[in-house]
């Protein structure tokens, strides 16, 4: 019998789990898999290493209970807990008093959490309900965007960091990129959340480099400082390079779409306004990976 075209994982089965590069910059998507049973380690194998090396994971047309979700996700590793004491978030026109922050305007390229220490594994989003209208999510491969950097660049950038911040209390944040150059060098920063990460980071498991620097929540360089047009000419540089069409997938969702994508390897986005038609999206964040 001829194998399958495409990735397979080996010791070859009919009907196991594989992983087939999706067409485009970033991803794979899921194919043979029932997920309202727990996985075998075969497959828990092929996740992993979809997660790895695709960044980008994409199962579609299953309709999920929210253990289907949960077990997924948790075969991966330990989930984050949000600040309302539960490990569900709900992006979400609809539900009513819903604890979620995420707002409903276009959201910039960002790597979740990366104003924080300790930065989140990966995100993953089940469409619950969303209509025709919904707005996509972007994924932007910052792996392939450090690669395709001239060597000179990589030179430069290799032991600089970026510092990377949040306002709670900026109601626009959404909209604009997080920059301490826009504060009086008198404010009152105690609602500002900020850390530094090294520019070039290294992804787990794959070993490969990726770019940490990002249009929402990366003020400037350390190493130049918040002001220094030079230090902002060199991120620009950077960003464009993450967010060129040919660096970016676009991910418009049917329901009972999943998506799950390692939050080192892939920057994402919203990249429209949500109307009035629903739109709610689970959201499960994993906090640390398993392997």
């Amino acid at each position: 019998m001829p194998l399958p075209a495409g990735p397979i994982p080996l010791p070859w089965k009919e009907n196991t789990m594989k992983a087939i590069p999706l067409d485009a910059p970033v991803g794979v998507e899921l194919h043979d898999l029932d997920m309202s049973v727990p996985f075998t380690e075969e497959e828990i194998s092929v996740l992993r290493e979809a997660f790895d090396t695709g960044g980008f994971v994409l199962v579609r047309g299953q309709e999920l209970a929210d253990e289907d979700q949960d077990r997924f996700v948790t075969s991966l590793g330990e989930l984050h807990t949000f600040r309302w004491g539960t490990t569900v978030e709900y992006l979400s026109n609809v539900i009513e008093n819903n604890p979620s922050l995420a707002g409903s305007r276009r959201l910039l390229f960002h790597n979740d959490g990366a104003y924080r220490q300790d930065i989140a594994a990966g995100t993953c989003l089940y469409a619950q309900d969303v209509s025709p209208t919904s707005p996509p999510t972007a994924f932007a491969n910052t792996v392939r965007a450090y690669e395709n950097l001239p060597e000179d660049i990589k030179d430069k950038i290799e032991n600089l960091h970026a510092y990377n911040m949040f306002d709670t209390n900026d109601t626009d944040a959404e909209q604009k990129r997080m920059r301490l150059s826009n504060y009086p060098e008198d404010a009152d920063l105690s609602t500002v959340q900020a850390t530094e990460h090294p520019i070039v980071i290294t992804v787990p498991h794959s070993g490969k480099k990726a770019l940490f620097v990002n249009e929402f929540n990366t003020s400037h360089i350390v190493e130049y400082g918040p002001r220094s047009e030079e230090g902002e000419e060199l991120l620009q540089t950077l960003f464009a390079a993450i967010y060129d069409d040919a660096n970016t997938y676009m991910h418009h969702y049917t329901n009972n779409d999943l998506v799950l994508f390692n939050n080192l390897a892939v920057q994402h986005a919203r990249v429209g306004q949500i109307d009035n038609n629903p739109r709610t999206l689970r959201r499960l964040v994993l906090k640390t990976l398993n392997w």
